[in-house]
């Protein structure tokens, strides 16, 4: 912006300079660098601007020579423009030739926010100069209008010149009938394409300047038929590669696929496909590999694949509007064995229930007793219904704990007895209804330990593996950290906060002392989780909605481990393609439309748990405690009553000796 407030400055003196040199050659018969009347450019550049929101407007008139030819008349012209521009209108004005635009200005003209490019005249030698810059520079970036008279054809003065589908060029030429100018947009959809033109708006001197109502992509919607180079990686589900019988490409499926489909049809054009090996890394020399190699070296014009933005990217690729945001994380396979929880049929109930149970019992134990020895209707029954033998405390505990235990009990012929009884037969039901399904959910739910659950904790562990895929986003994301790691001259990591520096740590041992060592990394997302599976100890780093997809084509449980990063998919086009905008309108569209969701909704569901069966199994180890419960039972019974024998004998031996002696 500097230089250009400097070129503005050089050009005020320069016109200065101009003006005061009223003895320049005059040519009466030379072509004049203004076609239109003043006000005819001071309405329809103002209008156009405003309706761009261009942030300045440099005039170009030709070339220093056509000044000094046309002299003084010229000249108060073009500083008449100047001073209304930049005194009335309040808008930055430059006007200059093409000839210093490219010395002084340059390959930095992009530092100039949305400019307005104006050529004023169609003179022959403004037609040459323009052909000349338009082969260096990008131009979709400025905002073009140029002005023809009613003999000059946009045809004729643009023959050598490449207006690309994006580029925003309007030709404006009058229309004698009604004095006014009639204004069309022209571009070409390929270079091999010739120019199209439709048009864009109308200029009177009642109404000033009237521009469309509809969006650049909402007129440009047809590629009518342009053929597009389509690349893709073979990673199923989401993307994967269809061949012919001889072996070549011929489409895409998967959610890509379905995507692609989509643009065909809303933009009206053909693909070719082709496939890459890899998505693409830097190679230690600058160049790339993969994917990526194909779009930088104009292969393939659209790279239709899950492609994770990276700043190491962003320079050399586009990429269009994001597709989804997802997770980046690693995945291990779930341990085999669960936990065995000793105290799994204890835990249904806390400790104040089981001793409010045993309170219960003790309570109703001794009410019952109490009941038996102070009830005076015991004492009035007949014989014949009394009972023979009066029970004591200790079996009446017994016998309302078994009620617990589901047991019945001895039937009582007094009414609060029999009361007591219905209260502690209806409690017992109710808790080991409880029980029963507190303990069925709890041996339910599977419990495992896992070894970690951070990326610190793979890193302490040290039997694991870990594995991105080959000549992706994910190892250049490993390789970023490292170099910042190690540049302690980068400033960006004074800003970082401790728990971040500490994640990078890790990181950038991770990647020294594990991925470096895997000679044979993934090709793709679905091969690198078929080894998490397949091999022992084994991490591999993927994005969550792959995971999700391929979990039902594995044939093992996947866990994750904390996310690593928040990363954003979408597709890439070369650094400057035309078509990037109307790609971007059609993603647009499909994600205002709900289409994308849906697409995405249907891939993300068509998922297949790994456990084909709905049926949740309970283990072995979840039985443990009560099968050893039950066996250290069985060997205490067996014990007790082998003690019980050998005791009995020694007393019947003993019995047998005194009668032998008496």
């Amino acid at each position: 912006m500097l230089r250009f407030r400097w070129e503005f400055r050089a050009t005020l003196l320069l016109l200065c300079v101009w003006r005061s040199a009223r003895f320049a050659v005059f040519l009466t018969d030379a072509e004049p660098v203004l076609i239109r009347p003043i006000h005819v450019y001071q309405s329809l550049i103002k209008g156009v601007h405003d309706y761009f929101n261009n942030t300045c407007v440099i005039l170009f008139h030709g070339s220093v020579t056509s000044i000094e030819v046309e002299g003084v008349k010229e000249m108060d012209g073009l500083l008449e423009l100047q001073r209304y521009f930049s005194g009335s209108a309040s808008i930055r004005t430059a006007i200059m030739d093409f000839h210093t635009f490219r010395t002084r200005i340059g390959n930095t003209y992009h530092h100039i926010k949305r400019p307005l490019f104006v050529l004023l005249n169609d003179l022959d030698e403004m037609r040459e100069q323009f052909a000349l810059v338009s082969k260096w520079i990008a131009m979709a970036y400025p905002t073009w209008l140029l002005f023809l008279r009613d003999e000059t054809s946009f045809e004729e003065f643009l023959s050598d010149v490449y207006v690309p589908f994006d580029c925003m060029m309007m030709v404006t030429q009058r229309d004698a009938k009604e004095a006014s100018e009639i204004i069309r947009e022209v571009y070409q959809i390929s270079r091999e394409d010739g120019l199209r033109s439709m048009n864009f708006g109308k200029w009177d001197p009642e109404s000033g300047f009237r521009g469309p109502r509809l969006g650049l992509y909402q007129r440009r919607h047809d590629l009518h038929g342009r053929n597009i180079r389509v690349v893709s990686i073979n990673d199923p589900p989401v993307s994967r590669v269809i061949r012919d019988e001889t072996g070549q490409p011929f489409g895409i499926r998967g959610f890509f696929g379905e995507v692609i489909q989509l643009l065909q049809e809303g933009m009206n054009c053909t693909f070719t496909y082709m496939e890459a090996t890899s998505w693409g890394a830097q190679l230690p020399n600058g160049s790339w590999t993969g994917l990526i190699r194909m779009l930088i070296d104009d292969e393939a014009d659209l790279g239709a694949s899950e492609l994770m933005m990276s700043s190491d990217r962003l320079g050399i690729i586009k990429y269009t509007t994001p597709v989804y945001t997802t997770r980046c994380r690693a995945y291990i396979k779930r341990p085999d064995t669960t936990a065995v929880n000793w105290n799994a049929y204890l835990a249904p109930f806390s400790f104040n229930i089981w001793n409010a149970i045993g309170l219960t019992i003790i309570v109703v134990g001794l009410t019952i007793a109490g009941i038996d020895a102070f009830s005076r209707k015991a004492d009035s029954l007949p014989a014949d219904i009394k009972p023979k033998t009066k029970s004591s405390l200790s079996e009446i505990l017994f016998s309302v704990f078994g009620v617990f235990c589901g047991q019945g009990m001895e039937p009582s012929f007094l009414d609060p007895t029999r009361l007591v009884h219905l209260s502690i037969h209806l409690t017992a039901v109710v808790v080991l209804a409880a029980y029963s399904a507190a303990l069925i959910s709890h041996l339910a739910i599977k419990t495992f330990l896992m070894p970690f659950t951070t990326m610190e904790g793979l890193l302490e562990d040290g039997t694991y593996r870990f594995a991105v895929v080959a000549d992706s986003a994910d190892y250049s994301f490993f390789q970023y950290i490292v170099v910042i790691d190690n540049d302690t001259n980068f400033s960006m990591v004074s800003f970082l906060d401790d728990k971040q520096n500490t994640s990078d740590n890790v990181l950038t041992i991770m990647f020294d002392q594990l991925l470096t060592k895997e000679t044979d990394l993934p090709p793709n997302y679905f091969d690198g989780l078929t080894r998490v599976c397949q091999e022992k100890k084994y991490a591999f780093m993927t994005l969550d909605n792959m995971a999700s997809v391929l979990q039902g084509k594995v044939e093992c449980a996947l866990e994750p481990l904390d996310v690593i990063m928040q990363t954003t998919v979408a597709m890439a086009v070369p650094a400057d393609s035309p078509y990037r905008g109307i790609i971007n309108s059609n993603i647009l569209l499909l994600r205002d439309s709900g289409i994308l969701q849906r697409l995405i909704d249907l891939e993300w569901s068509s998922n297949e748990r790994w456990a084909k069966s709905g049926w949740s199994t309970v283990e072995m180890e979840d039985a443990a405690p009560l099968l050893i419960f039950m066996l250290s039972a069985f060997l205490v019974t067996c014990m007790v009553l082998l003690i019980e024998r050998l005791f009995g004998r020694e007393q019947s031996r003993i019995v047998k000796q005194k009668s032998t002696a008496n």
